[in-house]
């Protein structure tokens, strides 16, 4: 199969898109959990990178408390059920 840049943008380039969409994959995270999952800062940008090959992952914002006791607010990311067969075949390719 001949490989056009509309078919590379549709694969994962590195490993902390393969670990991110692995966690997403296994349910709604936040960027806590992604940032001590992945290893990296720009969890909203590696986000972002995964939207763009035609992911669909929501965004949730949650009331919560912080260390200190006071209101805060917090994201959780969401992968899709439609794009869990996507994001399967980029794991696959990318393990692969």
């Amino acid at each position: 199969m001949k490989t056009t840049p509309a078919t590379k943008a549709k694969r994962l380039h590195s490993p902390r898109q393969y670990r991110a969409l692995r966690e997403l994959m296994s349910g709604p995270r936040t960027v806590r959990q992604l940032f001590d999952q992945i290893g990296c800062n720009g969890v909203p940008q590696l986000i972002s990178s995964l939207r763009v090959k035609g992911l669909q992952i929501d965004t949730n914002d949650r009331k919560g408390q912080d260390r200190d006791g006071r209101p805060s607010t917090y994201c959780v990311y969401i992968l899709s059920e439609e794009s869990r067969r996507q994001a399967f075949r980029l794991l696959a390719d990318y393990a692969g």
